[in-house]
């Protein structure tokens, strides 16, 4: 990719790094308060985290029974979780809610939406307009995680941003590839990561 051209990507991808950044100062959320009594663990300010977050609270408690496998109550404004589980515990799970259920998978808002589009539930960005079939997210072995400036992956192109330049999600970053068609399947060299977007370039394209 020639020099000038990865310049003038760098800022036309400017806006949406900075926005993503914003968006994630602006969703502080608390962390989770609990206490335990016996086999019992209450989060005190699990209200105050579905606020934040701007959920149906039975929805958040629905998926939290879910991932850990025990009944959970919901008492005014506090959690009851049938276990002992750990602060950490908590809050790796309300992580994966958001990641699933809240911050969009284009600009990583958290001004979203869940909307249901015949049988299927999308999750509509109110920032940069972006409706995606929902994703589950779940939690991966640590080297899954994460994708490093300077090495390379295989990605699938699954859309074309308004400047011309592919976007690919993939291990909840948006990488932004020039030169490169819808459905494209590509070898990529990450060269610049900021927050959970990235700029790549085309190593290698599988023959379709």
């Amino acid at each position: 990719m020639d020099v000038s051209d990865y310049e003038s990507l760098l800022k036309k991808t400017e806006d949406v790094l900075s926005k993503s950044n914003v968006n994630q100062q602006r969703l502080q959320i608390p962390e989770p308060d609990i206490m335990q009594e016996g086999k019992v663990t209450i989060v005190r300010n699990f209200m105050d985290i579905v606020e934040m977050i701007n959920r149906d609270p039975k929805h958040i408690s629905k998926f939290l029974m879910t991932e850990f496998g025990i009944g959970v109550t919901i008492s005014g404004k506090r959690l009851i979780i049938n276990r002992k589980i750990s602060a950490d515990q908590i809050s790796a799970k309300i992580k994966l809610y958001m990641e699933s259920y809240v911050v969009c998978y284009e600009c990583n808002s958290p001004d979203t939406e869940i909307q249901k589009i015949g049988r299927t539930y999308v999750l509509a960005c109110k920032a940069c307009g972006a409706q995606h079939p929902i994703r589950i997210a779940t939690e991966s072995k640590a080297d899954d995680t994460k994708i490093e400036e300077g090495k390379t992956y295989t990605v699938e192109i699954s859309k074309i941003g308004n400047s011309g330049e592919g976007r690919a999600f993939y291990r909840g970053f948006n990488i932004f590839v020039p030169g490169v068609k819808k459905g494209d399947t590509v070898k990529v060299l990450i060269k610049k990561i900021r927050a959970n977007t990235a700029i790549a370039e085309v190593v290698d394209k599988e023959k379709n």
